[in-house]
Parts: structure tokens; C-alpha cells; sequence
């Protein structure tokens, strides 16, 4: 029998060249251990489902990019009329991780209803990005390199600037331009295959405050040489390398190169010609996919539903049945 059901797991990018798969002509089935959608698969393939396990995520991410809760969906056919208790699949693929040196971890596995779209059925996606600005107090030589003063568990989980002067307060500003129904052509990273996809996106809010660096008992002893700041940028969907050039603008303002206003221009005249060449696109060391929302119906499974991935004659005898029913109340109603 065959069954749907959905993921919440979280995972370090910085070893993996994307979240998706790269796509071959021959189609699906094939693994591919360089992305978390392949390893997904190639753990599910290790419980010896009667189908080839396709992920499908709710969010597609590049290289580097780290996920804090992020969901999938996948369908899983299993002999008879049994059903894989999502229990054992946590814990088969947790162990598939763990045993291979693989930083994902599956937090949650749930059976939910056939017709569950982990991407479309997604209410909102939350991103952070995490910012490490140099304190204004601190004095380096230019021949010092910033990499120097980064501690070390915060290896490619953070993303440390040195400008010679930023406020906050202008990043903060400026932020506030990006807030709402908008065009972010100028934001996205250009693709001619691409180009004739509409940018359009809306922005429900941003939240930028103060953070915190990821400490050991030993870098405790130590004075940080960094102010900490948490980027929240919360919508339901965004164009590819939105947020890391918004936040590379957003640094270019606080730096004195933009002012907050030249957003709103970037904003309103969408094109390649309106980004500005000394903005930096931010590494993707800094951004997490904090957060993916759905109706909380959603993720609950109904047993009494008509089960859409079942085949052959009992597919068309439940079918049937539910007509007959149909058929029956209106009969009923007729009479009455």
C-alpha cells in the first residue's frame, strides 16, 4: 500500500552543493549524494520501499545554505496492505545520517493525506541571517585579516564584516523599504533561462535584532570583537539570491555607500541595470531557513479520505463506492 507522508528536518549546508537535485535527462531516479534532496532518498531507499522514494522539498536552497526547520514530502509503497509507522522511518533515517557522517536530522516524520503539497500548501517560509559586524572600538591594521578574530565553532555558520563605519540604525531604516508587495528583479540573481518569469514577491515583515555568538565554555573567557545581529525576513516565497543581496544592500546603507531612499528606486524600476556593482552578495554562510508554516488541518492525517495514490481495481471500487453514497444522500434529499 502506498502512503504520503511528510518531514520536518533540519541540516548544516556548508558540505552540500545544493538542497536539490541536479536534473538529468533520464529523469528521477538516480541518487545523487551531493544534495540534501539525493541523501534524503538514498536513505529511504535503505527501508526497501516497493517504489523509488522521490523527495520533494519545500524549499529549494543553495550551497552553504543551512536550515534550521524545513519540511518535505515523499511517498512510500509498502507490500500488502501495511503502512511504514512514521516512527521507524525518523528512526531509519536518522540512523542512515548519523552512521554516514551526514549533518541532517530529521526531526519530525508525519503521514499526512495524499493530496499534501509540502512546497504549494506552504503558508510562509521564515529565513535568518546571521550578521557579525566588527565593534567600532576594535582597530585592525589593514594587513589584518578579519578572519583571525572569527572563533572557530562559528566556521561558516556566520557572516564577519569589518566596514570602516556601520549603523544600525540606517540598516534598520532601510530594511523598512522592503516590506510589502514588490518587483525584486533587481534583487535576483540574473538567468536567462530564466528571465521571463515574473519576480513578484511580498515581504510580510523584517525583524533585525540584536544576536548572539555560538559559544564554548572556553570563548566565553574571551571578550567578543563582534556585534551580533539577527536578520528575520518572513514571506511566503522568494526569488533566487533575494535575501543575500538584500541584506548585502542593506550593509552597503549602513556602510554610507546607499542611502535608505536608493531601495525604493532599486525597488521601483525592476532590472539588472538598477543593482549596483560595489554591492557584495552575502555569502550563504549566514542564512538559515529558520521556519516553514502550514495549516496545522493540513498535517493531519484522515483516514476516511479518498486515498488518491492508490491503483488498479481498488482505486476504482472505492471510487464507486463514494458515488453510491453520493447517489444515496441525494435519492434521500429527493424523497424528502
Amino acid at each position: 500500500m502506498r502512503a504520503r507522508f511528510a518531514t520536518f528536518f533540519s541540516y548544516i549546508g556548508t558540505r552540500f552543493r545544493s538542497s536539490e537535485k541536479i536534473w538529468l535527462k533520464e529523469g528521477r531516479y538516480y541518487p545523487d549524494p551531493e544534495s540534501i534532496q539525493g541523501l534524503m532518498e538514498l536513505a529511504l531507499l535503505k527501508i526497501k520501499p516497493l517504489n523509488y522514494p522521490n523527495v520533494f522539498l519545500s524549499s529549494r536552497t543553495d550551497g552553504g545554505v543551512h536550515a534550521l526547520n524545513t519540511c518535505a514530502h515523499f511517498d512510500l509503497e509498502r507490500r500488502k496492505d501495511l503502512v511504514y509507522e512514521p516512527a521507524y522511518l525518523e528512526h531509519e533515517i536518522n540512523k542512515y545520517f548519523f552512521e554516514h557522517n551526514i549533518s541532517i536530522q530529521v526531526n519530525k516524520c508525519l503521514q499526512v493525506n495524499d493530496d499534501f503539497n509540502a512546497r504549494h500548501d506552504a503558508l510562509s517560509r521564515t529565513y535568518l541571517y546571521r550578521l557579525a559586524v566588527i565593534k567600532p572600538e576594535i582597530k585592525l591594521d589593514e594587513k589584518i585579516n578579519i578572519a583571525t578574530l572569527i572563533p572557530i565553532e562559528e566556521w561558516r555558520r556566520c557572516h564577519f564584516i569589518k566596514p570602516k563605519i556601520f549603523d544600525i540604525e540606517l540598516f534598520k531604516e532601510a530594511a523598512k523599504y522592503f516590506v510589502g508587495y514588490h518587483d525584486f528583479t533587481t534583487f535576483k540573481r540574473f538567468d536567462k533561462l530564466k528571465a521571463h518569469k515574473h519576480n513578484r514577491r511580498e515581504i510580510k515583515s523584517i525583524n533585525i535584532k540584536q544576536g548572539s555568538p555560538c559559544v564554548t565554555s572556553y570563548s566565553t573567557k574571551r571578550d567578543s570583537c563582534f556585534n551580533y545581529w539577527d536578520i528575520e525576513v518572513h514571506g511566503r516565497s522568494f526569488v533566487h539570491n533575494q535575501i543575500r543581496r538584500m541584506i548585502g544592500t542593506l550593509i552597503s546603507v549602513a556602510s554610507g555607500k546607499l542611502q535608505p531612499k536608493d531601495i525604493q528606486v532599486m525597488l521601483q524600476v525592476p532590472s539588472k541595470h538598477s543593482w549596483h556593482s560595489f554591492i557584495q552578495n552575502c555569502p550563504p554562510d549566514g542564512l538559515y531557513l529558520a521556519d516553514v508554516e502550514y495549516k496545522q488541518e493540513d498535517l493531519i492525517y484522515d483516514p476516511n479520505r479518498l486515498n488518491i495514490l492508490d491503483s488498479g481495481h481498488e482505486f476504482l471500487e472505492r471510487i464507486e463506492k463514494e458515488k453510491g453514497g453520493i447517489e444515496e444522500r441525494r435519492d434521500c434529499r429527493d424523497s424528502c
